[in-house]
């Protein structure tokens, strides 16, 4: 494993740590909250390996980003409250409601790259990003 992935994970890691930290006094995490907190650690984990893999081909920089989100679920969110359900049957379902999130967060890493890259959060003139999104009107020409 190169040093840039091991960095990476360790910073996720620390993620993880500060967010299960600030969390602990929460049993339950509602499914709405869940997901909230994870698109911003989907955020955070895309900056991550934006500055440390620069090494790294987009196809490994999304595999790595896909591990540390799914290690973070499995860390923090122990029981996630979902709306309709009775409480003894969300443990049953738990496994699922984590791989349809996972089915969402791909799509968001690959939104939030787009999203980065056009907005200038991190440019890499060797990045091609899909010239159709060249005629998305922008919200700042700065």
């Amino acid at each position: 494993m190169s040093t840039n992935i091991e960095q990476i994970k360790l910073e996720a890691e620390k993620l993880t740590n500060q967010t299960k930290e600030s969390l602990k006094a929460v049993k339950v995490i509602a499914l709405a909250q869940a997901w909230k907190i994870l698109q911003l650690v989907i955020a955070a984990v895309i900056q991550i390996i934006e500055e440390i893999g620069t090494d790294l081909s987009s196809s490994e920089k999304k595999s790595l980003a896909m591990d540390c989100v799914s290690k973070f679920y499995d860390s923090v969110f122990l029981v996630i409250d979902i709306p309709f359900v009775p409480n003894m049957f969300e443990p049953i379902i738990h496994k699922h409601v984590k791989s349809i999130l996972m089915i969402l967060v791909s799509s968001t890493i690959d939104a939030m790259v787009t999203t980065f890259r056009n907005a200038g959060v991190f440019v890499d003139p060797s990045a091609k990003v899909n010239s159709i999104l060249d005629v998305i009107p922008k919200v700042s020409e700065k």
